[in-house]
C-alpha cells in the first residue's frame, strides 16, 4: 500500500526573515540604550569630580560664584575631550566655557550658606573691615564662637533662628549643581528617545530649568558636594533660600538681628585674621591688648 505525502497547509517559509525584521531593531535599540546609560553614568562621575573642584575654589574665595563657575568648567575639560598641550587645552577650555554659558547648561546652587544663614550671622564689623556692600559669615575661631564676635547676642540656637543652622553649620559650603549633557554626547536615537522619556515621565515637571534642558534635548544630571569654608562667606544671588525649623518652614521676615550688650566688640585672640585693628592702635597683630596675647578687635571706620 503506497503511503501518501501530508503537506502542510501553510508552509514556515521566511519565517527567520521575519524574527530578525523584529529582533535585529529591538535588539540593537537595548544595546544602544545600555550604552547611553553608561554614558550618562561616565558623565555623572566627571560632574562628580567637577563639583568637588567647584567647592574647594568656592571655598577660598568666599563661597564666589565665579570662581566656582571658573573651577567647575576647569574640571570639565577632560570630559570634553582635554589635550596634551597648554595651547590644545585652553582651546579645549574655551569650548566648555562657550557651551556651557550659550546653551546655559550649568545651573550652580548654594544650598549652605542659605540667605537666612546670613540673617542669623552677619558680621557688619567684618563688611566694614573687607569693603563690602553684601552681608559675610566669619569662618575664624569656629571652635570657640557661637555669633559673630561683633554680634554676641545673634540667633544662634538653630532650634528657634531663620536658617535652622549653628555658625558651624552655616560655614559648610554645600553645591547642587545640575548640567544638561549636551547631544554630542550621546547615543543615536537612545539619546532622543531618553530625553523623550524623561519629558513623557515628568521629570522636569517640577523645575523649569530642568525641563527647558530636556526641551533642548539635553539631559539633566545632578550632584551634590559639601566643603568646609576656609574663607568668609560672602552672601550672592546663588544662595538659596532655606527656611528653618525657627519659623517653622515659612520664609519671614526675621527683623533686626540681635545685638550684644555693652560697649565695643568682645577681645579676639591674636591669630584672628578678621580682627584688623586692635585696641593697642596696631594693625594685624592683637598681642598684648590683656597682656595674655589677647586683644580687643575694633571696627574700622
Amino acid at each position: 500500500m503506497k503511503r501518501l505525502k501530508h503537506n502542510p497547509p501553510f508552509p514556515q517559509r521566511g519565517a527567520s526573515l521575519v524574527e530578525a525584521v523584529v529582533v535585529i531593531p529591538l535588539l540593537l535599540f537595548i544595546v544602544l540604550g545600555a550604552l547611553q546609560t553608561a554614558m550618562v553614568f561616565y558623565a555623572k562621575s566627571n560632574l562628580n569630580y567637577a563639583a568637588h573642584e567647584a567647592a574647594r575654589a568656592g571655598s577660598v574665595n568666599n563661597a564666589s560664584v565665579a570662581s566656582i563657575n571658573l573651577a567647575f568648567q576647569k574640571a570639565l575639560v577632560p570630559y570634553y575631550g582635554g589635550g596634551s598641550t597648554s595651547a590644545e587645552l585652553a582651546t579645549k577650555l574655551a569650548q566648555v566655557t562657550e557651551d556651557i554659558n550659550t546653551h546655559a547648561a550649568v545651573r550652580v546652587e548654594i544650598l549652605s550658606p542659605s540667605q537666612e544663614s546670613f540673617t542669623d550671622f552677619n558680621s557688619p564689623a567684618l563688611q566694614t573691615l573687607m569693603k563690602l556692600t553684601e552681608q559675610v559669615i566669619p569662618n575664624a575661631a569656629l571652635n570657640e564662637l557661637n555669633c559673630p564676635r561683633d554680634q554676641p547676642g545673634c540667633p544662634s540656637d538653630p532650634k528657634t533662628n531663620a536658617s535652622g543652622q549653628s555658625l558651624a553649620d552655616a560655614n559648610l559650603l554645600k553645591l547642587r549643581i545640575t548640567y544638561g549633557i549636551p547631544q554630542a554626547k550621546q547615543m543615536p536615537l537612545a539619546g532622543t528617545f531618553y530625553t523623550w522619556a524623561l519629558k513623557q515621565t515628568g521629570a522636569g515637571a517640577s523645575d523649569p530649568y530642568k525641563l527647558a534642558l530636556i526641551d533642548a534635548g539635553r539631559i539633566p544630571v545632578i550632584t551634590h558636594t559639601t566643603l568646609r569654608m576656609q574663607s568668609n562667606a560672602v552672601r550672592n544671588a546663588a544662595m538659596v533660600s532655606s527656611p528653618g525649623p525657627g519659623n517653622n518652614g515659612a520664609p519671614t521676615d526675621p527683623g533686626p538681628v540681635a545685638g550684644g550688650g555693652g560697649s565695643g566688640l568682645p577681645s579676639c585672640p591674636w591669630y584672628d585674621p578678621n580682627c584688623g585693628i586692635c585696641s593697642s592702635g596696631s594693625t594685624g597683630d592683637c598681642g598684648g591688648g590683656d597682656g595674655g596675647g589677647r586683644g580687643t578687635c575694633l571696627p574700622v571706620k
